[in-house]
């Protein structure tokens, strides 16, 4: 088994998500990182931003709902994502294990709707969404036409959008653009005019492409972490990594046995010097969520929380030549953009230097003054 070590495998992952290597367009940060974050919709200008110069705050919207060269859906772990709409067919082929939700008793308690009830909803959208952009409410109406479950109008007008996710996972929904101020949901095969669906890879055709990516991007991984970051049970990761164990390579990084891919064992070997570098890294940057065994690595013992909050929420952080030195915030007001590190020790003036100019990045973003304090 080959041997790396963790400098080298952050140090590349570095490089594989634009930290440290700069993206020349938007459209190929989002699939670089086999999506952008946007369960929080600001994180992912950000997560952008930061990675992509010229890019400037709004750049997605108009990638979105003009341009359509992104598309909105939920994705990976039934979050929301920003997709180039060019890798919309692959990833729904892909998405077989989201089809549908493991509906138990419990699940149906939960959501007041059983699936039964799903399949129809899930019917229902398909054949009234192509060609139209409707709002919550308009949906369920046409749903509630064809669906009686007492629990309906609530299942459906939760934010969580759980009654939605099997259609989106099977390519029948996605976000449409913003009606007065209510969200609205409209058909991919549609909405994407210039998507090609008739070329839509089979299942293991798709499946080995998101392999490749993850591992090419996020890895060396295990397939626990690629079933904390595709969504899936890690017994069902392993059978994955089994059943495509063709396109793999098992390497050792500090004498823990992981999973590559051959060419990225041969980039990760060129890899010479450790990760270096100060950042300011935005909430939900996918360096920090994936893949989750490297957070040993990542973030020092005793401050997970700070980094990993409850219901999900990923901090803002410093990061150290790889590893989270701190948490951030930020505040815009009249025209300042106050940025404030917290960090979980003290640091060098160097680090403070640089880190100075990692602010400045986020007052290009938002056409404002930078400032930068230390809590």
């Amino acid at each position: 088994m080959e041997k790396v070590t963790w400098g080298q495998v952050l140090a590349r992952r570095l490089r594989r998500l634009h930290v440290t290597d700069p993206s020349a367009d938007l459209v190929g940060t989002a699939g670089r990182l086999v999506g952008l974050h946007a369960q929080v919709a600001s994180s992912a200008e950000l997560i952008a931003g930061v990675r992509t110069p010229g890019y400037r705050l709004g750049d997605a919207s108009t990638a979105l709902w003009t341009d359509r060269t992104l598309v909105k859906t939920w994705g990976m772990r039934g979050t929301l994502h920003l997709f180039p709409a060019d890798d919309l067919p692959l990833l729904v082929s892909a998405w077989e294990h989201r089809q549908w939700p493991n509906v138990n008793a419990a699940w149906e308690r939960y959501h007041g709707i059983n699936l039964a009830a799903l399949k129809q909803i899930t019917e229902v959208i398909g054949e009234v969404l192509p060609g139209k952009v409707l709002t919550r409410e308009e949906l369920l109406a046409e749903i509630a036409t064809v669906v009686k479950a007492p629990g309906l109008e609530e299942a459906v007008r939760s934010g969580w959008g759980q009654m939605f996710k099997p259609a989106a996972a099977g390519g029948l929904l996605c976000s449409g653009p913003e009606r007065d101020r209510n969200v609205t949901f409209t058909s991919p095969r549609t909405w994407l005019p210039d998507v090609s669906w008739d070329a839509q890879p089979d299942h293991s055709t798709a499946m080995t492409a998101v392999l490749e990516r993850f591992l090419d991007v996020y890895g060396p991984a295990t397939h626990e972490d690629f079933s904390r970051w595709w969504g899936v049970d890690a017994a069902k990761a392993r059978r994955l990594f089994k059943e495509y164990a063709e396109v793999m390579v098992q390497v050792e990084v500090d004498g823990i046995a992981h999973w590559s891919t051959p060419a990225t064992l041969a980039d990760l070997q060129k890899e010479k010097a450790d990760a270096t570098g100060v950042q300011l890294l935005p909430g939900f940057d996918p360096y920090v969520i994936a893949p989750i065994g490297h957070r040993e690595q990542t973030v020092p013992d005793g401050f997970i929380d700070r980094v990993s909050r409850a219901a999900g929420w990923i901090s803002p952080v410093l990061l150290v030549d790889g590893v989270a030195r701190g948490v951030w915030s930020h505040e815009l007001k009249n025209g300042t953009l106050t940025v404030t590190v917290e960090p979980f020790a003290k640091v060098t003036a160097a680090t403070k230097k640089a880190a100075k100019t990692a602010a400045a990045r986020y007052g290009e973003l938002y056409d404002a003054e930078p400032r930068l304090t230390w809590g």
